[in-house]
């Protein structure tokens, strides 16, 4: 199993859509939206994750086996080894057959939908699974002795605060929430975080400090698990020379498919949720919307901590 662990705007569906792309690959978006776990792990360890091996073994295998409309039903959808043609085209339609009935407003039918794989029986295929809300719980999940190869992808905290601003004054996003127990975490109690918080007075600061200890407790679980990590802003110049390595530690063969996907992507009108976008306009676009007084409260708060670092030497 191949988990990508990242906050949210951080360009991580159009990464888990690249590996998509793959025809050995199994994707699954965000199942933990649809099944929060709360009855086996908590949503931040306040301590070491030691003795939630189990109950993170039987998470794995819930999310694993996650077949909601919301799980399986994101585009684009792409040709699989292990699907025959007609059976993709079924899938297809029981997905969008789900998606209607989600817009004509009835949502208790559709979100009670499963979709089948239509898979071919004996086809060996590589699930991957994605995460917006998983940096809290990947230590579990990572060391719980199921064989899963961990990718963090990490995006300029500016290009996260920016963007989460943006869709705040559009309204696709709402405001951001109080850390409540992310401010008990190791991370935080180490950056002493939950006395800097209770002074911060805008939501520039609050983002910062809620990217900073999300990104740095997924990034010490990468470091102690031996995981991958990645950044955005080397993924949206260069997709193929990074991803092509990714996926040979993976063991995943290249894929012409997946050469395809990337180049189809870049460009676009770049609007909020759109997978197209062009790479120097996602990766500069905070320069020059941010005020320099929001860029420096965010290098302020980043800087407490070398996952943040590494934004601000100079060349980012």
């Amino acid at each position: 199993m191949i988990f990508i662990f990242s906050s949210p705007r951080s360009g991580s569906t159009w990464l888990a859509k690249a590996f998509d792309s793959h025809p050995d690959t199994l994707y699954l978006h965000e199942p933990d939206i649809v099944d929060r776990g709360s009855d086996l792990l908590p949503h931040w360890f306040a301590g070491d994750a030691g003795g939630f091996e189990d109950r993170a073994r039987q998470y794995l295998t819930r999310l694993s086996g996650n077949r909601s409309l919301r799980t399986v039903g994101t585009r684009p959808f792409f040709a699989k080894h292990y699907r025959a043609g007609a059976a993709r085209a079924m899938r297809t339609g029981l997905i969008y057959a789900g998606k209607g009935l989600e817009k004509a407003g009835f949502t208790s039918l559709s979100s009670g939908m499963t979709i089948p794989d239509l898979a071919k029986p004996d086809f060996a295929r590589r699930t991957v699974i994605k995460s917006v809300s998983a940096l809290g719980r990947a230590d579990a999940l990572v060391s719980c002795g199921e064989a899963v190869s961990a990718v963090l992808l990490l995006r300029h905290p500016c290009a996260y605060v920016n963007s989460y601003l943006t869709g705040n004054r559009m309204g696709v996003m709402p405001p951001p929430r109080r850390l409540g127990r992310l401010l008990e975490t190791r991370s935080a109690r180490r950056l002493n975080a939950a006395r800097a918080v209770g002074t911060a007075d805008n939501m520039v600061a609050q983002l910062t400090w809620e990217w900073l200890l999300a990104n740095s407790e997924g990034h010490a679980a990468m470091i102690r698990s031996g995981g991958t990590l990645m950044r955005y802003e080397d993924l949206a110049l260069n997709p193929e020379a990074e991803l092509r390595p990714l996926f040979a530690k993976l063991g995943l063969e290249w894929s012409p498919a997946t050469s395809h996907f990337l180049k189809s992507s870049q460009g676009g009108d770049g609007s909020y949720y759109s997978l197209a976008r062009d790479p120097a306009e996602a990766i500069s676009k905070w320069k020059r919307q941010m005020e320099p007084a929001q860029i420096e409260t965010v290098r302020r708060i980043a800087c407490l901590d070398p996952v943040g670092q590494r934004y601000f030497t100079g060349q980012d």
